[in-house]
C-alpha cells in the first residue's frame, strides 16, 4: 500500500491530469536521461492522458508499485489507492497499475486482472 507521505508526495508532484505541457519529458536532454523501458513508460501514460510534474518522479511511483506487489499488495488495491489520492480517472489509475507492471515488473503481470 502506499505510504501516507508518499501518497501526499505522490498526488501532489507525480501525476495530475491537468493538461500541463510536458515540457520537461519533451526535452532531448531530458529524454536522453531515461532508459528505454522508461521512455516507453512516460510514453504509454502520456498516452493516456496522465501528465505529470517530473519524469523522473513518475517513473519513481512506478518501480513503487512494483516494490508494493513485490510485498504483497494487490495491484488492484494499489489502482484504488491512487484513484483516492490523484485527480486520475478509474481507468488512468488502472493504466499507471499495467504500465508500471509491464514495465518494470513484468514477472507480475499475472496479478493483472
Amino acid at each position: 500500500m502506499f505510504a501516507t507521505p508518499r501518497v501526499t508526495k505522490f498526488a501532489a508532484t507525480a501525476i495530475a491530469v491537468s493538461g500541463l505541457a510536458l515540457a520537461a519529458f519533451a526535452g532531448a536532454g531530458t529524454a536522453n536521461a531515461f532508459s528505454s523501458v522508461d521512455d516507453e513508460f512516460l510514453s504509454a501514460i502520456s498516452d493516456e492522458g496522465i501528465s505529470y510534474d517530473s519524469a523522473r518522479t513518475a517513473v519513481s511511483n512506478a518501480h513503487y508499485v512494483c516494490g508494493s506487489i513485490d510485498d504483497g499488495a494487490d495491484p488492484l488495491d494499489l489502482g484504488d489507492e491512487i484513484l483516492a489520492n490523484t485527480d486520475l480517472t478509474t481507468h488512468q489509475a488502472a493504466v499507471f497499475v499495467v504500465e508500471s507492471v509491464f514495465n518494470y515488473c513484468p514477472e507480475h503481470t499475472g496479478l493483472l486482472p
